[in-house]
């Protein structure tokens, strides 16, 4: 194995190449792995093992192939070909037979260890696009065929790397570049004999007008008009043909009319022509087209899109209807070829019921130096839009007066939507506002503090250029070396270095962890746990890649939470891990930090920056319900949604304290206060044997949320016919927690439910000491604020299998598993539902960012109850109710006490429904 050193560029072209070699069927085939980046080999592997044999493969294979489809585009059959038609069933049959032996060989553990070596030798993330290049070279030309048109994708490499895509190697030559605008395209039609339906190739290509592409198409040309079209007009960027073809050795021929058909070598002169012009692109919506890529290989078209067997009409039409949507006229512009080409494919498994191996016709084949082609439309230069994070001498923001201005022009920007999971986005620009406000997000009015001796909040919010202040994380050396120069970099505009900078540092962090070094190892968890580092990674990364493609905007959340306490760490944690799958999925999500240092006039203060920014489209936090009142007083106003992943209180926004909320953007994706006292009631009674349970409850009666939560759980006991014999205000500072109250002797259940340390931890400390006083002799229902190792630190073995906690996830939940396992590959650890729960906030408003937008659309597009998929619960969704309420949970789950001193499931609730 050869390793080579390369570093990190975003946007590079990525490319894995297996060169399958000597061997055969019967007795299987050497292979060899090598990596490129950036056109250049930087691993190479000849240490693998064999692919194993497959004897039966090419009669199962040739069976399968000997059927002959109806209304296909394939050329009019010579006297040497098996013209069978097969009818429905039979091809079902030969299908499914075919897909069930190559399914058998995929399983074997030579795939399985080359899977392996791929993924961990794969330096890229799913942000970028992978062909998986097969090259094959058995010395035995039937052989390679057959390799060559075998369903690769069935391996499960590709369900597991969804951003990979097969395709067959072409040869390495020069990297022709990647598409500029304006676009053009020459789309050819042949023969429609057979009732070919080509008008819906030809409307689809239509459409590409609209975005501004040059197309010139020609119906039936004669061979001498399609060589002056070729050769003397030059084809542009883009060759289409739709019609019948075929391949013929390592060429081809194509059907232009009834009666004339055309050998590709006829045209080799003018196709050169075509490929010294800029030809960067050819796409053969026909018939059994591998020769013809083998063809144009020869000539250095950079990417071939074919049919690898002969393809039904049908299939061909709304293969190219499929692959548009994708790469050009969808809402996500900026997707690489390669992957639309693998959406686009693998959409038409919903007509294998009609056309089996429907899905395995299409495939792409390409230069392994080429970078990734992708559909660009321009931003009009008289946008109002400057770059975002532009270098720290950008033009100040837009006022106030310029918004009418701003947001027509937002309305026109196709929106990146992320299919099946994740995330919003926006964009940032940095200026310059004087010199209280330098490198600051926001205008010069929200920089001046009301209060001459109070801090400006821009030390408590950043995009990447500092770090947040009064953070409870602290890096060591080397970590936090790399830290500092990330933001420099970042600060600088060097977006490269500032994203191999954070990269390195979570790089080393991973590395460290398994040092058998306890200190080593901590300090490592620390670093990689601390949520900047990931966040400002890929903000520098959205902007170099908006760099390379404006086409794609930026668009940005914040996410205000307090950074001076776990909770808050973990909120944000959830945030970052969202905005990574954004970011690998092609989104430029842009996520702003605000620490409100848990803090109600603080997070009031963080509440009017965000809102005076117009590019923030919504925030998520904050953590307790206090805070979150008194920023909505804030946010409501200036029609800023927000979504809560931790504020319970019941009916928040119709507290006369927190404003009423005038435009309802108050959204919460946990469950209220009441389901928390109505889950740990029904436990006290059902699973502690309780009945008509008598109970002394603990709480602050000064604080929002642990009064409402008091207030629930005296409703939930009444009814079910129980009793509150004594209550304590744990913020009176004349009550002593020296020792338990006589109360609680006659007691069956202790309540106790502190508040979030809003403002402080006096309340919450009290709430602790009762906890080792109990020394587990009463069972403990506690408030959700107490979900939290430190609880479980300070109070030891006094607690174990006696407190008890309603939480809306835990990792081992039935449906969380495999969220569960990406919070554990992202931060080195198991996190909770404050995590869980803020990455769901993030993807709850995914379904509203498409045209128009504004912060009123998206407020609007929330409140109409249309469900979202869950990625932390498989199989259930997100949706909201008029008061903005989490509508799917209506019930939580129940944790307790390990003897490791850890939180574990003890009462599951049910599963959610298969989708």
């Amino acid at each position: 194995m050869v390793n080579h050193s390369a570093a990190f560029q975003p946007l590079q072209a990525v490319a894995v190449v297996l060169r399958i070699g000597s061997g055969s069927f019967r007795d299987g085939f050497s292979v060899t792995l090598q990596i490129l980046e950036n056109g250049q080999l930087t691993q190479e592997h000849h240490d693998l093992a064999d692919l194993p044999a497959a004897p039966e493969m090419l009669p199962i294979y040739q069976d399968w192939q000997s059927l002959s489809v109806e209304n296909s585009r394939k050329l009019q059959a010579v006297p040497t070909q098996v013209t069978h038609v097969a009818d429905l069933e039979e091809w079902r049959q030969k299908t499914t037979r075919l897909e069930d032996y190559c399914l058998s060989w995929f399983k074997h553990p030579a795939f399985r260890s080359l899977r392996d070596r791929i993924q961990a030798n794969l330096k890229v993330g799913n942000d970028q696009a992978i062909p998986i290049l097969l090259s094959c070279r058995t010395r035995d030309e039937s052989q390679d065929g057959v390799l060559r048109r075998l369903p690769w994708h069935l391996w499960d490499f590709f369900s597991r790397q969804p951003n990979a895509e097969f395709a067959l190697l072409t040869q390495f030559h020069h990297q022709a570049g990647s598409f500029t605008f304006p676009i053009r395209i020459l789309a050819i039609f042949g023969s429609d004999q057979g009732d070919l339906q080509l008008t819906k190739d030809e409307k689809a290509l239509d459409e590409l007008a609209a975005l501004g592409a040059q197309l010139v198409k020609r119906s039936q040309p004669s061979p001498k008009e399609l060589t002056h079209l070729l050769f003397d007009e030059g084809v542009g960027i883009i060759l289409f043909f739709a019609g019948h073809s075929a391949s013929q050795g390592a060429s081809g021929r194509i059907q232009l009319s009834e009666t004339v058909t055309v050998p590709l070598r006829e045209l080799h002169q003018s196709l050169t022509k075509a490929v010294s012009k800029g030809l960067k692109l050819a796409i053969f919506n026909s018939c059994d087209g591998l020769g013809i890529a083998d063809f144009l290989t020869e000539l250095h078209v950079p990417v071939i899109i074919v049919m690898r067997q002969p393809v039904p009409d049908q299939i061909a039409g709304q293969f190219l209807v499929n692959l548009l949507k994708e790469f050009a006229l969808g809402k996500v512009q900026g997707k690489p070829l390669c992957l639309a080409v693998r959406e686009a494919r693998d959409r038409l498994e919903a007509l294998q019921s009609e056309f089996p191996g429907a899905s395995w016709l299409p495939t792409i084949c390409q230069n392994p130096n080429q970078p990734q082609l992708v559909w660009q439309v321009p931003i009009p230069s008289e946008s109002p839009l400057a770059p975002p994070l532009a270098s720290p001498l950008a033009s100040p923001l837009a006022s106030a007066s310029s918004l009418p201005r701003l947001r027509p022009f937002w309305r026109r920007i196709p929106l990146p939507l992320m299919l099946g999971s994740v995330v919003l986005v926006g964009a940032i620009a940095i200026a310059i506002l004087g010199n209280s406000c330098q490198f600051s997000l926001f205008p010069p009015s929200i920089c001046v503090s009301s209060d001459p001796e109070e801090e400006p909040p821009t030390k408590f919010i950043s995009d990447g250029r500092q770090s947040v202040a009064d953070s409870k994380v602290n890096l060591s050396d080397p970590y936090l070396l790399l830290k500092q120069r990330g933001i420099a970099a970042l600060s600088g505009g060097k977006y490269a270095d500032a994203v191999t900078s954070f990269d390195l540092l979570r790089g080393q962090a991973k590395q460290d962890k398994s040092s058998s070094s306890s200190d080593i190892s901590k300090m490592s968890l620390t670093a990689l746990q601390d949520p900047e580092v990931l966040i400002y990674r890929n903000n520098a990364f959205v902007n170099a890649r908006y760099a390379q493609n404006p086409a794609l905007p930026i668009y940005t959340i914040a996410v205000a939470a307090p950074l001076n306490l776990d909770t808050g760490l973990q909120i944000i944690l959830g945030v970052a891990q969202a905005q990574d799958v954004a970011v690998r999925a092609g989104i430029n999500l842009q996520v702003v930090i605000a620490n409100d240092n848990n803090i109600p006039s603080q997070a009031q203060q963080i509440a009017a920056s965000l809102s005076n920014d117009p590019r923030i489209l919504a925030v998520v936090g904050h953590y307790t319900s206090p805070n979150t009142c008194e920023a909505l007083k804030i946010y409501s106003p200036n029609h800023l949604v927000i979504i809560s992943p931790t504020s319970t209180v019941v009916d928040l926004p119709a507290d006369p304290d927190c404003g009423g909320d005038p435009n309802k953007v108050f959204f919460r994706t946990v469950s209220t206060s009441q389901v928390e006292a109505r889950s740990l009631v029904r436990y006290l009674i059902t699973n502690l044997n309780k009945p008509q349970p008598k109970i002394v409850a603990f709480y602050n009666r000064k604080e929002l949320f642990s009064r409402d939560l008091f207030r629930q759980f005296v409703k939930e006991i009444k009814g079910a016919n129980g009793k509150i014999i004594a209550e304590f205000d744990l913020s009176d500072p004349a009550f002593d927690v020296s020792q338990l109250p006589p109360q609680v002797r006659d007691a069956d259940a202790l309540a106790i439910l502190p508040d979030g340390q809003t403002g402080n931890n006096v309340a919450f400390q009290k709430a602790i000491d009762l906890i080792k006083l109990n020394d587990g002799n009463k069972p403990i229902l506690g408030g959700n604020t107490l979900y939290l190792q430190e609880v479980l630190d300070q109070t030891k073995d006094s607690i174990v299998k006696r407190l008890f906690l309603a939480v809306d996830w835990h990792p081992k939940q039935c449906g969380a598993q495999k969220f569960a396992q990406q919070i554990n590959d992202y931060w080195g650890g198991d996190l909770n539902r404050r995590t869980a729960l803020a990455y769901e906030a993030v993807q709850a408003v995914l379904p509203t960012l498409a045209p128009p937008i504004s912060r009123e659309d998206i407020q609007k597009k929330l409140s109409n109850s249309i469900a979202t998929p869950s990625a932390i619960l498989e199989g259930s969704k997100i949706s909201f109710d008029a008061q903005g309420d989490r509508q799917e949970i209506t019930t939580r789950a129940i944790v307790g006490v390990n003897d490791q001193l850890r939180f574990e499931l003890v009462k599951d609730v049910p599963c959610p429904s298969p989708k």
